[in-house]
C-alpha cells in the first residue's frame, strides 16, 4: 500500500524526522571538564577592625553550571573558598549574590540539548517536553502576558525552591555566614515550615536571606518594580511588605536591582531604620558605558530624569539615580550592589559593582568579561 504513495511516505518520514529532531532532548551532557570561576578581580574596602562585613560575589555563569545541583553548588563554593581564603568570612559576614542567579535552576537535570541551545527560548523547549503535563496545566490555568516562560517557571517552582533552600542553606552552614541569595523567579515565594513556596498564585522575582545556621530568615524579598523583560511573567510586589534583617549592630534591607532606583522602596526600608542597603542586580545586554535609555517600565512622576536620556551612560545613571544617590539622599551609610556576569545562552551579564562606604562610592573595575569579589568592612 505504502509503495503506491511514495510522496505521502516521504512526507510522513519527514514529519517523523522533524518531530524527533525538535522533541529529542539529546544525550547526557559532558560534565568532565573542571568548573571554571573566571575570577578576574577582588578588592576590599574599610578596616578589618570592623565588627561586620559584606562580601559581594559577581559569579560568571554558563549554561553547564546549572546542569546539576551539585555543579551549581560547586561553582558557588569556588567563589566562597576564594573569599574565605582572604580572611573575609566571619560570624558577622553577609554574602551578597546577584539577581536571577537562581532562576535558571529550572534547567538542572536536563539533557545536553538544553545547555547547547543558542537562545533561552530554545533551551526551554526540552524543559517543557520533560514537564509537559504540568506545563500545559499551568499554561491553560493562568493567563500571564508572557505565558510560556511563566508556565515553565510555575512547572519548576517547587523544584527550584527546594534547590535554593538546600544549596544556600548548606553553604551558609559550611562557612558560618549569612547569605543574601541573589534572586529567582518563583510562584508564591515565602518562608514556610518545609518550603520556600506554597500553592498556586502569582510569580515574583524573589530573594531570601539565609542565616549562618542555614535557615531562611523573616520572609521573602519580592521585587517591586519589574523591568520589561520580566514584567510579562512576574508580578509587582508592594514596598510596604519589604522585610528588614539584622546582623551585629546593623539593620539592613534588600532591594532587587531596579527597586534601588525608586523612592517608595528605599523609603520603606529607611523608615525601618536600616543603615545598610544590599542590591542583587542583573544588567542583561546593557553595557555599562552605553547611552542610558531612561526608566524602562515604571518611572518616577518627576520627569527631570528625562533630560539625561542619551546624555549619561548606563553606569553614570546608576550612580546618579540608584544606590549611591539613594544612600546619600536618605542618609544610609553603607551599601553594595553586585551584578550577574556570564554567558547564559543569548544573555550576557554586564554591570559594575557599586560599593557605598560611609558616604564614599567605589565602582567595580570589570564589566562583563569575568567574575569579581568585593569586600566591605562595616563599622
Amino acid at each position: 500500500m505504502l509503495k503506491k504513495h511514495p510522496k505521502k511516505l516521504a512526507l510522513v518520514a519527514a514529519l517523523f524526522g522533524a518531530a524527533f529532531y525538535f522533541l529529542w532532548p539529546g544525550f547526557d551532557p559532558d560534565l568532565s571538564a573542571p568548573i571554571k570561576l573566571h575570577l578576574q578581580h577582588t578588592a576590599s574596602y574599610g578596616s578589618k577592625q570592623a565588627n561586620a562585613n559584606v562580601v559581594g560575589i559577581e559569579p560568571f555563569m554558563e549554561p553547564l553550571d546549572y546542569a546539576t545541583a551539585g555543579r551549581f553548588e560547586a561553582k558557588l563554593n569556588g567563589y566562597f573558598e576564594k573569599a574565605n581564603s582572604k580572611g573575609w568570612f566571619g560570624a558577622n559576614t553577609i554574602v551578597l549574590l546577584p539577581e536571577h542567579l537562581g532562576t535558571w535552576l529550572i534547567a538542572t537535570n536536563q539533557k545536553k540539548r538544553t545547555y547547547e541551545a543558542k537562545t533561552t527560548s530554545a533551551a526551554m523547549w526540552p524543559i517543557i517536553m520533560a514537564n509537559l503535563q504540568i506545563f500545559l496545566k499551568n499554561y491553560f490555568i493562568f493567563n500571564d502576558p508572557d505565558n510560556i516562560p511563566a508556565a515553565v517557571i510555575r512547572a519548576k517552582t517547587t523544584h527550584t525552591a527546594n534547590l535554593v533552600r538546600q544549596i544556600y542553606g548548606k553553604l551558609a552552614r559550611k562557612y558560618g555566614v549569612t547569605i543574601v541569595a541573589g534572586s529567582q523567579a518563583l510562584m508564591t515565594p515565602g518562608i514556610y515550615s518545609d518550603s520556600l513556596n506554597y500553592g498556586h498564585g502569582p510569580i515574583f522575582n524573589s530573594s531570601f536571606v539565609f542565616g549562618p545556621n542555614g535557615t531562611p530568615q523573616i520572609d521573602a524579598v519580592r521585587k517591586i518594580h519589574p523591568i520589561p523583560s520580566e514584567a510579562g511573567f512576574t508580578t509587582a510586589a508592594s514596598a510596604e511588605f519589604l522585610p528588614t534583617f539584622e546582623i551585629a549592630n546593623h539593620r539592613y534591607g534588600v532591594l532587587i536591582c531596579a527597586d534601588t532606583w525608586f523612592d517608595d522602596a528605599v523609603s520603606s526600608l529607611v523608615s525601618q531604620d536600616v543603615n545598610l542597603l544590599l542590591v542583587p542586580g542583573f544588567l542583561e545586554g546593557t553595557k555599562w558605558n552605553q547611552p542610558w535609555q531612561g526608566y524602562l517600565n515604571d518611572a518616577p512622576t518627576d520627569n527631570h530624569w528625562r533630560q539625561d536620556i542619551g546624555v549619561l551612560t548606563e553606569g553614570e545613571a546608576w550612580i546618579k539615580y540608584a544606590l549611591p544617590a539613594k544612600a546619600k539622599k536618605y542618609g544610609v551609610r553603607w551599601g553594595m550592589a553586585v551584578f550577574l556576569k556570564g554567558n547564559l545562552w543569548d544573555m550576557k551579564g554586564y554591570g559594575r559593582a557599586l560599593i557605598v562606604e560611609d558616604g564614599k562610592t567605589h565602582i567595580g573595575t570589570n564589566d562583563h568579561t569575568g567574575a569579581a569579589i568585593y569586600n566591605l568592612w562595616l563599622e
